[in-house]
């Protein structure tokens, strides 16, 4: 990136810095204990002369130091950046504390909603940070340093650390105070709020990275319309629900097209590209759990997707890669994969979304997927279930919605030959099997 955008970027993580200390300090002023990661130094401040923020910037360069412990040679020298940001953010906490000292809520109901408030707004810091995507607080740093060593999840190993500090911080007032002091029902709260709060902000505040990118949007996506002997060339993308026939269709349009379809070697290509089991990727990919604590635990949302280490995100961005790098290369049909939303800046692109009755969907699992008739409905119902948050999570739409797509088929009503008569002569409107266009891009 040039000079203006960083230049953009670290204003905006400044601002989130800033609101960050604002949550922090909001959630401290609630009297009910103080945010995981605030649990030790806020303690320590209770007992000691040193302010909030002092003890923040202390602890922050311990996880510097531990962070060169565990990665060594891998400590990048741009790590260091960590060190000046740990100076500003202890004067914001020390800012932020005297800003709010008029805050003391007595009543147990309004001391939940300062908590609350204060856990909205440190989720809207966290997010600015993410967006800015210049440098990590040391904390999420540190617990990425320790995931990428041990290769385990982020968010496990997120856990493990705000649960260390806690029970530092407890054992701390247990030998100063005689008593639990600063770590209360709020600190637990706190733990899965925040998180909760920021990928909510990640997926709302996307148009600011527009805002922040110095050049115009197409020369950020990148996506040629020609291939490399010069010939203009298009994709099908095509979204499905469970039993409607939708990878039927794209195989009979390969075909009849000459062109190649990818779906299940989609998941060839990202195994090998992340050197995983292929069964491991095929139960994991276009899935992402609907239940709540999944979500709060399992999720990265301290990071860009593509520098998460969520295995899902992880998997999304490496599939993502290849789409657009096939895209790229030759004419395809691509099924699946949030493909629509992958290559929306690709104009030569048909997006399609095959539906079906209910009846004739459970009839094709169980005749032509060989499923029995309750697993067939069980299947049905967390196949088309999992699809849906896993396009809501990466695209923050709705994966069924019309708009997203310039064609939506019922394949009860239409067929499958139907179906795909009805997408030849679409794309032949506005584009010939050769690739020469006749006026329009396809999309």
């Amino acid at each position: 990136m040039d000079t203006k955008e960083l230049i953009k970027r670290y204003i905006l993580f400044i601002i989130g810095l800033f609101v960050n200390s604002l949550g922090i300090c909001l959630i401290i002023k609630a009297d009910l204990g103080s945010s995981p990661i605030s649990s030790l130094p806020y303690t320590l401040s209770l007992r000691f002369p040193i302010s909030l923020g002092t003890l923040t910037f202390c602890l922050n360069l311990f996880l510097i130091a531990g962070q060169m412990a565990i990665l060594k040679k891998d400590f990048k020298p741009r790590e260091w950046l960590q060190l000046p940001v740990s100076v500003l953010f202890g004067v914001f906490i020390d800012c932020s504390m005297w800003m709010l000292a008029w805050i003391s809520p007595e009543q147990y109901v309004m001391k939940l909603v300062f908590l609350v408030i204060g856990c909205s707004v440190l989720g809207l810091g966290v997010s600015l940070e993410v967006i800015a995507n210049v440098v990590m607080l040391s904390g999420e740093a540190f617990v990425q340093a320790i995931s990428i060593k041990k290769k385990k999840e982020f968010g496990l190993v997120k856990i493990l650390f705000d649960t260390s500090l806690m029970l530092l911080a407890v054992l701390a007032s247990l030998i100063l105070f005689r008593s639990v002091i600063g770590v209360r029902e709020g600190t637990i709260v706190a733990a899965f709020l925040v998180g909760m709060f920021a990928r909510y902000f990640n997926k709302h505040l996307g148009f600011l990275n527009h805002y922040l990118q110095s050049g115009p949007e197409n020369t950020v996506a990148g996506i040629p319309e020609l291939d490399q002997a010069g010939h203009r060339h298009f994709v099908i993308t095509i979204a499905r629900e469970y039993g409607s026939g939708g990878r039927e269709i794209g195989q009979r349009l390969s075909q009849s097209l000459g062109i190649p379809f990818y779906d299940k070697e989609l998941i060839d290509l990202a195994a090998k590209e992340n050197g995983m089991k292929t069964d491991y990727v095929a139960a994991h990919e276009q899935n992402i759990p609907s239940n709540l604590l999944y979500e709060m635990i399992m999720q990265d949302f301290t990071a860009p997707v593509e520098r998460s280490l969520s295995f899902d995100d992880a998997l999304f961005v490496t599939q993502s890669k290849i789409i657009r790098k096939l895209a790229t290369e030759q004419s395809c049909i691509i099924v699946g994969r949030c493909a629509d939303y992958v290559l929306r800046d690709f104009s030569s692109c048909l997006k399609v979304f095959v539906h079906a009755d209910y009846e004739d969907k459970l009839q094709r699992i169980v005749q032509e997927y060989g499923e029995q008739a309750d697993a067939a409905r069980e299947k049905l119902k967390y196949t088309d279930r999992g699809r849906a948050n896993h396009y809501k999570t990466y695209t923050g739409q709705v994966w069924n919605e019309a708009t997203h797509y310039d064609l939506c088929l019922n394949s009860t009503r239409l067929g499958i030959s139907g179906c795909c008569d009805l997408i030849l002569k679409m794309l032949g409107k506005e584009q010939n099997i050769n690739g020469q266009t006749d006026g329009q891009k396809v999309g």
